[in-house]
């Protein structure tokens, strides 16, 4: 049986800019009914990038680390965001 995980939160804290890469990098917050997950991403983007543009850079790193961990790969779960899940950005450099 396949279970699904729907995201209801999206928090990024420490987003910063790393100009010898060109990147931005965030600790990505996902928050479901389950569990809160925190992840480390990055996204390559502009640093004069808008906030919702550098949002889902790194929402689909997120989820791209999501789908790697061992219960998404093996498919017995999938994950999904839900459509009020706004993003939110705390602390910034």
């Amino acid at each position: 049986m396949v279970t699904s995980i729907l995201i209801k939160k999206i928090q990024f804290d420490n987003l910063r800019y790393h100009p010898e890469t060109a990147r931005h990098a965030a600790v990505i917050i996902l928050t479901t009914d389950e569990c809160t997950m925190c992840l480390h991403g990055s996204a390559h983007t502009p640093q004069e990038a808008n906030r919702s543009a550098i949002a889902e850079e790194l929402l689909k790193d997120a989820l791209r680390q999501v789908g790697r961990l061992p219960e998404f790969r093996r498919g017995n779960r999938t994950i999904s965001v839900c459509h009020s899940a706004t993003p939110e950005f705390r602390q910034t450099a």
